[in-house]
């Protein structure tokens, strides 16, 4: 079955100290860790471009693949995720951050 890719853009709550924003990515750069479904996990900030006059629309970046339907469904029912989200509720503008995933059609 093709992998599943798991794609989140993320704001920052406006005034958040960047302390409690690098914790949060410190926390949430673990999931590889703490959950070995998860393969390819690319993670960093967002940068502007090609249109260096248009800025990027969001803060962060996190990115990683699903071997599968079954993979994509023990990650949801993992607890740690939870912990990051939950976590995240602090720093994370949810209304100006998107989520996506997208099932692979080649590798």
């Amino acid at each position: 079955m093709p992998a599943v890719r798991h794609i989140v853009l993320i704001t920052w709550k406006t005034d958040t100290p960047k302390p409690q924003i690098d914790e949060w990515i410190r926390i949430c750069s673990r999931i590889p860790e703490e959950c070995p479904m998860v393969r390819n996990w690319l993670s960093g900030p967002c940068i502007p471009g090609p249109d260096i006059d248009k800025p990027s629309t969001h803060d962060f970046g996190i990115m990683f693949d699903l071997g599968s339907d079954e993979e994509w469904e023990r990650y949801l029912r993992h607890p740690y995720p939870d912990l990051v989200y939950n976590t995240g509720l602090d720093v994370i503008d949810l209304d100006r951050t998107a989520s996506t995933n997208m099932r692979l059609l080649s590798q």
